[in-house]
């Protein structure tokens, strides 16, 4: 179920791709046998929300793809070239990557004598050992004082790494980079610390889940969780929600707080945006769009227009 986070890479690259991989938990992956030359054109979904003379486009990201997907063509790139703004999830400074590393420090290890083996059974330990071992270079000392939540995303990022996701080639990334190009405004949702903590508080039991599942979706990667990647690239919004928001509702309290409090604490600042008279884009993890709490359906509850171009 997650697939997130850490280490071989340095501080800078890590505190980056755990911001702009933290959607990535329900959603990447790499189709088996493909190779950088084989060059595969996604067609996600792009929509737009209208209300009076005001268009707004809305695309669904994927925060780490392999390098040889192109999607940044068509109608995606003539509506960003149109656009006075880019909106993202969220935007990350320097001072934002400073909060973050204080965020793990203080959430992402057990204080005290408390550790991973008091959490998970016998058989998930030693796995999980197993995997810090072989992904991390951990040995169980350092292993087990990590938190359930960190440990699953220690290992899914480095999976995720390992099978040719490349951050670099993630639609929002991209997308931040051609805005910096052009100066384009940039304007985040939220902070780095709303978005972490979505992530994170979460009572240890429902961490240790996670952790669990996460340990059995390593063992068969690429057959867990390719169908993620298919549904993106295809723009099939049903598909979207099929994969990566139902597999969410495994566990209502994160569904609640990945998605749909997010989305909803993002409704005035998406509606300002709206009616602001700029042309905005606005790039968000795929599953915010898709699934009935989506922000597309909440903003057609408020009375927008919300068509599918692509």
């Amino acid at each position: 179920m997650i697939i997130t986070a850490m280490r071989v890479m340095n501080r800078r690259f890590f505190m980056r791709s755990l911001v702009g991989l933290f959607f990535a938990l329900w959603a990447l992956s790499l189709p088996a046998g493909a190779q950088e030359t084989d060059i595969v054109h996604a067609k996600p979904a792009l929509w737009t929300v209208q209300k009076g003379d005001n268009t707004t486009y809305f695309l669904g990201s994927f925060h780490l793809l392999p390098k040889n997907y192109k999607w940044y063509e068509g109608v995606i790139q003539s509506s960003f070239e149109s656009a006075d703004e880019l909106v993202m999830e969220t935007e990350l400074t320097p001072e934002a990557t400073a909060k973050i590393q204080g965020l793990l420090i203080k959430n992402g290890f057990f204080a005290g004598e408390d550790n991973l083996k008091n959490h998970l059974g016998a058989d998930r330990y030693a796995k999980m050992l197993i995997y810090a071992k072989k992904l991390m270079g951990q040995e169980e000392a350092a292993a087990q004082k990590m938190k359930p939540w960190f440990m699953a995303m220690n290992l899914s990022i480095l999976t995720i790494m390992s099978n040719g996701m490349d951050p670099n080639s993630g639609v929002d990334k991209y997308l931040e980079g051609l805005a910096r190009q052009s100066d384009i405004a940039i304007t985040g949702l939220e902070t780095v610390t709303d978005q972490m903590m979505a992530l994170i508080d979460h009572p240890l039991n429902v961490q240790a889940a996670m952790l669990s599942e996460t340990l059995d979706q390593l063992d068969d990667f690429q057959a867990v969780m390719g169908g993620y990647l298919d549904a993106w690239a295809s723009g099939d919004s049903d598909k979207i929600s099929k994969t990566m928001v139902d597999d969410m509702k495994k566990y209502q309290g994160i569904y609640e707080a990945l998605l749909v409090n997010r989305n909803a604490n993002w409704m005035p600042a998406l509606e300002g945006h709206i009616n602001s008279g700029k042309t905005v884009f606005v790039v968000v993890g795929a599953a915010h769009l898709a699934g009935p709490d989506s922000v597309l359906k909440m903003l057609e509850d408020r009375g927008y227009k919300v068509d599918k171009i692509q």
